[in-house]
């Protein structure tokens, strides 16, 4: 008797803390005590969260934060204090650590008209009508949240719906700007259904993806409208296949889910994923994104991306990526990159913090990483841009006028920074007995002693043509270069270089011994090579 009461006893400690824990977690059944006057709408939702440990989710669009509110409750629910605020004009949505607030000033009734079935396979249909004015709604959207089975009203509110189920059903009705309604079917039969992971996340009812122009091809008027009326219901399932959006295992909500594997035979549109998705043209997802996606043509991410995300054409990722972006033209990781982005073209985002590498163009705000191309632009540059143009409001924009050994004449463009620049040059030199003309890059580190002194070392190709394109003459200088800094406009630069000349031909001839000439400390450096000592003096502007 003694041990029956005691496991009596553990039983009820039990179920009372699996109670509390339930409670726990319904954020809209809390207790809050609070006392406030003409507090702003914002300030007050931060009160209540902060004493209910979440927070508020909500668009300030659509509800006005900054409103007077007076407000005194004791020991009253979430609910019952949100039901007094907004007057029953705001429906709410529970997420983990939120509350979610979605304007729904106006009520709706769903009337079942006809039920008919066998073999667990049922044909519901009815009409979803106003409840002030009695009028069928248009565009709603009525759906099984767990069958995930969904279809849209017609212009009279009517609706049909096929289900296929060996248990209860919930119908459940969502339009914007009304508070859901349900209807079960079947309560007399043995619930048996598969439970999905469901949950509400205001992040879910976002349009990037849809106003992203991709997005706004190849998504449907049907598929915006579903986003409007569920808005931030999400689900997850370890498996989904389409063959274009709205032509999937999950139909219609395959928008409001995240799949684990995904496959889209031409292309789809879910909620996010969680695992790895194929499509063999394209993948769009509302929200965030993880771990592998690969498409034939392009992905579009609404949110942040994590893992690598391949396509042949292109990647937009709408937020943040953490990882590495490829694509045969074109990457976009809007807010910021931190890993690596390659492209046969161009990359853009507002922040590197890793590598970027294109065929011709990358572009960004802020660059703290490493940038490869053509032509790297950026707004602020504290990383390396390594490239024929780096052009940066922080950076290089200098016009060099010089002379050396070689030509008497030059002109050069140098971008980048002191970390490292780019130089791009070109020059004349008239003699006696040849002509030639030279042009040349080169890349160079800056060590800054002051605001007025600074030493520059280059590396640098220099082509020189005398006269076919086919018959040209190479040098390779090593430049050490003193900067004097005059004002905020002028430098002075004057240095010695090592140059390395190769003969075309294996053995000179008249064009090169007119172009080594005279040459300080001109030496042999086997057959076909010769080096020298030579000099630069210039100014940049």
């Amino acid at each position: 008797m003694k041990y029956t009461h005691f496991a009596f006893c553990l039983v009820v400690l039990f179920l009372s803390l699996l109670t509390a824990d339930i409670k726990a977690q319904n954020n809209l059944d809390r207790n809050i005590t609070l006392n406030v006057k003409q507090a702003k709408l914002s300030e007050l939702l931060s009160l209540i969260g902060k004493s209910g440990g979440f927070y508020f989710s909500y668009s300030s669009d659509q509800i006005r934060a900054d409103s007077l509110v007076t407000l005194s409750a004791d020991h009253s629910t979430v609910r019952n204090l949100l039901d007094g605020i907004f007057k029953g004009n705001v429906d709410y949505k529970e997420s983990p650590g939120y509350i979610i607030l979605r304007p729904a000033p106006n009520r709706l009734s769903l009337r079942p008209d006809t039920t008919s079935g066998k073999e667990n396979n049922y044909y519901i249909t009815g009409y979803v009508v106003d409840d002030r004015t009695g009028l069928g709604i248009p565009n709603a959207s009525v759906y099984e949240k767990r069958l995930l089975v969904s279809t849209l009203t017609n212009n009279k509110g009517f609706f049909s719906i096929r289900i296929k189920s060996d248990g209860q059903i919930t119908l459940t009705v969502s339009k914007e700007f009304y508070k859901d309604a349900s209807v079960n079917f079947l309560s007399d039969v043995t619930i048996s259904l598969k439970q999905h992971n469901s949950y509400y996340s205001g992040e879910s009812a976002s349009d990037r993806t849809e106003r992203n122009w991709l997005g706004r091809i190849f998504i449907s008027s049907r598929a915006r409208m579903q986003r409007l009326n569920l808005g931030g219901f999400i689900t997850s399932v370890p498996f989904q296949t389409s063959f274009l959006p709205g032509l999937s295992s999950h139909g219609m909500m395959s928008s409001q889910v995240v799949n684990h594997y995904s496959l889209n035979v031409l292309g789809g549109y879910t909620a996010g994923l969680d695992g790895i998705e194929l499509g063999g043209l394209f993948n769009l997802n509302k929200q965030d994104a993880q771990y592998v996606q690969a498409a034939g043509l392009f992905n579009v991410v609404g949110g942040n991306f994590k893992g690598v995300e391949l396509a042949g054409i292109s990647n937009t990722v709408l937020k943040n990526v953490n990882g590495l972006q490829a694509a045969g033209i074109y990457n976009l990781a809007k807010d910021s990159i931190t890993g690596m982005q390659l492209a046969g073209i161009m990359n853009i985002s507002n922040e590197v913090n890793g590598f970027q590498a294109a065929g011709i163009l990358n572009k960004s705000h802020l660059m703290t990483g490493v940038s490869f191309g053509l032509v790297n632009i950026t707004d602020t540059l504290d990383g390396y841009a390594i490239g024929l143009l780096n052009l940066s409001r922080n950076g290089y924009h200098q016009l060099l006028v010089y002379s050396n050994e070689v030509t008497t004449a030059n002109l050069a463009f140098k971008t980048g920074n002191g970390k490292l620049y780019a130089v791009i040059s070109t020059g004349a030199h008239l003699g006696n007995h040849l002509n030639y003309y030279s042009f040349g890059l080169g890349i160079g580190h800056d060590f800054i002693f002051n605001q007025h002194y600074y030493l520059s070392t280059e590396i640098a190709s220099q082509s020189l043509l005398s006269g076919q394109w086919n018959d040209q003459h190479q040098i390779f200088k090593f430049n050490t270069l003193f900067n004097v800094k005059t004002g905020t406009t002028f430098s002075f630069f004057a240095g010695p270089s090592f140059n390395l000349y190769h003969l075309q031909k294996g053995e000179e001839n008249a064009e090169d011994r007119e172009i080594i000439c005279n040459k300080i400390g001109l030496m042999n450096l086997g057959k076909s090579n010769r080096g020298w000592i030579g000099w630069s003096v210039g100014l940049s502007f």
